[in-house]
This record gives structure tokens, sequence and C-alpha cells, in this order.
């Protein structure tokens, strides 16, 4: 928690009005009760003789003001600043008066303190000894015009959560004031006016999403998705995490509006498009690769970020070679490839909703394969600790090759299973006939080399199963 403030120890508020009080002492037998009249508790606090007002007097004082200010404007204000002023240095005058001013501010129902008060209320919060209780800083938030964005901000600034506010809070103020119920609508409306977000701010906002109620975080999201940019969701991974795992599957995915929809996908894709463009960003700098390869991956990086809207899902498989370079240097989802004999490859496998996508950045073939998103599939992909090269060419799929021109070829290839790139993409060219006779003749050599690959392939997994039986 924030330190930035400090919490009031303080005894409870009085359960019983003045003049009950009054009465009670009026009924005892062989007693007398004496209280000043409110000029003289007055002029007491005017002579710097508060030490002599006990706490009878200061109830009474509290509550015979409102009365005592109608027939004394022209001295209302100034004696509640004297108040005010001696509350600074009374922990118990302070508990008084901070109570019933929250309720002054936050339930307009209750008549618990006069307006001379209430307005001379900044002597008190502005001096240095109490400007920084958390308490003071909820009522300036009560007295604002944006009473539930202020305190969003209060929760935000100490890394609580409404439910940990009330906790800390509520020895010191009545917490049942409607504003501590309806400030939760006020959350992420305060979040999205903060320009750069940290990480403690996105885990703060997280936890006040989570105790929310169904139809409050489905509206909080609604308006997370549809007013934070692109560039904060991509910084912040832990944000994109928490909204796939809660809304991009299950009922609550229907429940967000379109644009919103459209938005958790974009900040998916961004995020896992982000890993695979860091990936050959790092192969390109800490392996020494031919010319020819960095061009490919070059080409292939700048390909998929056409598609990077509809990136699911992300799993990066590194050769042990790679995995020394440069494995430490991601964090997520980086596994070993098993050595099976073949050439030395990063793997990426993209969840792109109805179908799994599988590059191969180098070596012989640097295919593109597409397998159906079934069960199978799924947990061989994505389930399974150790894959290598011939096992994942044994689960066959659709491939696609990376020889010259694939660029223009490959949308359509896509297309036809559904795969469409991001909006506004500009189309592929259509090569001219000379360009298509050239492809045609390097696609011949790369067809024999792949059915090679996968004849290879199958011979392996037939091993393995043999000796496994």
């Amino acid at each position: 928690m924030n330190s930035q403030f400090s919490i009031l120890s303080l005894p409870e508020t009085p359960k019983y009005s003045p003049n009950q009080l009054i009465q009670l002492a009026s009924n005892l037998p062989d007693t007398t009760i004496s209280i000043p009249s409110i000029d003289k508790i007055l002029e007491a606090i005017e002579q710097d003789k508060a030490d002599q007002v006990s706490k009878l007097d200061w109830v009474y004082c509290i509550h015979a003001k409102a009365q005592w200010d109608q027939q004394n404007i022209d001295r209302s204000r100034k004696t509640s600043a004297a108040i005010w002023k001696v509350a600074i240095y009374n922990s118990w005058l302070q508990h008084q008066l901070l109570w019933r001013i929250a309720l002054y501010y936050g339930d307009r129902q209750e008549q618990v303190l006069t307006q001379s008060l209430a307005e001379s209320f900044d002597i008190f919060a502005n001096s240095d000894l109490v400007s920084h209780l958390l308490p003071v800083q909820i009522i300036r938030a009560f007295r604002s015009t944006q009473a539930g964005i202020e305190l969003a901000k209060i929760t935000c600034e100490q890394r609580i959560n409404r439910t940990e506010l009330l906790n800390t809070i509520k020895e010191n103020l009545p917490i049942w004031i409607p504003l501590f119920s309806k400030f939760i609508e006020d959350i992420t409306p305060y979040f999205t006016t903060i320009r750069s977000p940290s990480q403690q701010q996105v885990r703060w906002l997280l936890s006040c999403l989570d105790e929310m109620s169904d139809s409050q975080q489905i509206k909080a999201v609604n308006r997370l998705l549809t007013n934070v940019s692109n560039d904060i969701a991509s910084n912040h991974s832990l944000l994109v995490d928490w909204l796939r795992n809660n809304y991009r599957n299950g009922e609550n995915w229907y429940k967000l509006s379109d644009p919103a929809r459209q938005r958790l996908r974009e900040w998916i894709g961004g995020i896992n498009y982000g890993d695979f463009q860091k990936l050959v960003n790092l192969i390109l700098n800490k392996l020494d690769l031919e010319n020819f390869e960095s061009n490919r991956l070059c080409s292939r990086r700048d390909f998929w970020a056409n598609y990077s809207n509809r990136f699911e899902r992300l799993r990066i498989l590194l050769p042990k070679t790679s995995q020394i370079a440069i494995g430490y240097q991601i964090q997520d989802d980086v596994d070993l490839l098993e050595d099976d004999g073949s050439d030395p490859t990063e793997v990426c496998i993209f969840d792109f909703g109805e179908w799994f996508l599988v590059e191969f950045f180098r070596g012989r073939g640097g295919e593109t394969r597409l397998f159906p998103k079934n069960s199978r599939n799924q947990q061989i992909l994505f389930g399974e600790s150790t894959l290598s090269i011939k096992r994942i060419r044994c689960l066959g799929g659709d491939r696609h090759d990376h020889v010259y021109l694939w660029q223009e070829f490959s949308p359509t290839w896509l297309k036809n299973h559904g795969i469409l790139p991001n909006p506004n993409t500009q189309p592929s060219r259509n090569p001219i006939a000379e360009k298509l006779r050239k492809r045609e003749h390097r696609l011949e050599p790369w067809q024999r080399e792949i059915e090679r690959l996968e004849r290879e392939a199958k011979a392996y997994c037939n091993k393995i199963c043999f000796l496994i039986d």
C-alpha cells in the first residue's frame, strides 16, 4: 500500500444524539448537568481555551451550531473555521467532524452538519498535519463534481480495490454512504485517462475488475476495450492475458459489443505478433546466418504483420543452438525442439482460431503448414512438451511454400481456409506471366524436396512407434 496516507485510529462515534444524552443525564437521581451556552463554548474556542471544552460540550456545539448560525450569520464562518483549527490537533474532534462531513457530502439525506462547518473544511484539510490522511482525501473527493473518478484515483494511488478501501476506513468514516458503492463504476473511466499506465496500475485495475459483479464487469470491460489504445495493450501482456482468459472464450465473449470483440482480437494478436517479431529479430541479431536466410526471415516477419489481429496464441520451439543463443531473452511459451536429424530451424505455431499454422523458419523445406483445430492436433501442437521437426511433418496438414513470389500466393491460400488479413491490408499483386513461369520453375524442386522430407518424417515416426511398442 502506498505510504502517502496514514490512517486515523480514533474512538467510535457516539451512538446517542445530544438531546438523548441531555435527557438521560437530567433523569439521573441527585445529578445536575450544566452545559454552557454555545456562545460560551465558541468564546472559549476563540480565546484558545479549547482544552476546557469537554467532549459533551463539543457534541452539543456541533449539533446546535446550525441554529446558532442562523442567528449569527456574520460570525458563522469565522467560528466554524476556529473549530476546524482546533480539530487539527484534537484527534477525537477530528473523528466527530470527519464522520459528519462525510455524511454531509456523501449522503445528502443526512442533515448532520451546519453548512458553515462544511464550507470551512479546507481550513482543516489544507493543513500539512492532516492533508495526507486518507479520510481527508476521501472527503475532498466527495466534494468534487466528479466524486467517483476522484475516489477511483485515490484507490489507484493506494493500489487497493474498493473492498480493501472500505476495510481500511471503516473505523473512521461511514462506509454505507452510496458513493462508496457507486464509484466502482468509475474505475475503468479513470484508468482510461492514464496516458502510460504502470504495471502496478494495471494490477490495481485487474483487482478492481475481479471484485465487480458480472454486469458491472461487462460494462467496464466494454469501455476498457474501446477506450484504451493498442499501444498500451501491447505493453501490458498481463492485461491482455486477463481479458483473454475471462472474455475470449465462453459466454462472456458474446456479451461484449462488436467493437470490443474486434479490439480484443487486435490486442491478443498484437501481443503474440510482438513475440514472433521479437524472435525473428533475435535470430537475425544473434545467429550467424547466410544473407538468403536473413532475407527469408525478414520477409516472413513483414508478411505475418498483416495477420497480427488473428493470432490467438503462439508457441515457440527452438533447436538447442538457438536456445543457447537467444532462448533466455524470450520469456513465454518457449520450448526445446527434440533433435531428430532435421536441419536446424526455429518453429512458430500460431493459433488462428479454427486453424493451427506451423511456420518453419529455416532449413530445407522451410514450409508453412495448416492443421485443423481439433483435440488431437491441439494436444500435440500445444500440449506436448517435446516436439520435433519430423513429428510435426508426420501430422500432414496442408502446406505452402516459401519460394519465389510466395507472398503473392499465400494470402489466397490462407483466404481459402478462412484466414483473412487485418483490415486495410493492401491486396497482393497479380504477377506477370514471366514471373509466374519463374515461380513454377522453382516450385518443382521444392515440391520434390518436401515429399522427400515427408517420407523421412513418416519413416522416423514409424520407427519411434515400433520401438515404443
